[in-house]
């Protein structure tokens, strides 16, 4: 099996509640076609991207992301800046893990207020 790339694109809003990002699951740039949820990727992929999509009001800076299971520790290989609006969440190949991700978002133009999501998650080992 050939090894490809999933790459889910994200639309995110600031929450009613002021201090959370509400966000929308796409499978294409135009943010028209919604995924489903949980987000899954390949067994044999290594890792899974999320690019902020088009019509989205805020701007995506980067993800913290954590196998579920594991002890609840953070380190520098549980965070990935965004590049150019793209974020990178590793993946183990050849095992099937969940990962809770948050991925963080502040407003256009100038980072005055922090935006965290809520905690979607990626299961590897189906087919997406």
């Amino acid at each position: 099996m050939t090894d490809y790339v999933t790459t889910y694109y994200v639309k995110a809003s600031v929450a009613t509640n002021g201090v959370m990002a509400s966000c929308s699951y796409f499978t294409n740039p135009k943010c028209t076609d919604p995924a489903t949820l949980p987000l899954s990727v390949s067994i044999s992929q290594g890792y899974c991207d999320f690019i902020q999509g088009d019509g989205s009001d805020l701007v995506l800076l980067g993800a913290t992301y954590k196998t579920l299971g594991h002890a609840p520790v953070m380190t520098d290989g549980n965070f990935a800046a965004a590049t150019n609006g793209t974020v990178t969440v590793v993946m183990p190949k050849g095992t099937e893990v969940t990962k809770g991700v948050v991925l963080i978002f502040s407003d256009p133009g100038k980072v005055e207020t922090l935006y965290p999501s809520s905690d979607p998650t990626v299961v590897n080992g189906q087919a997406p």
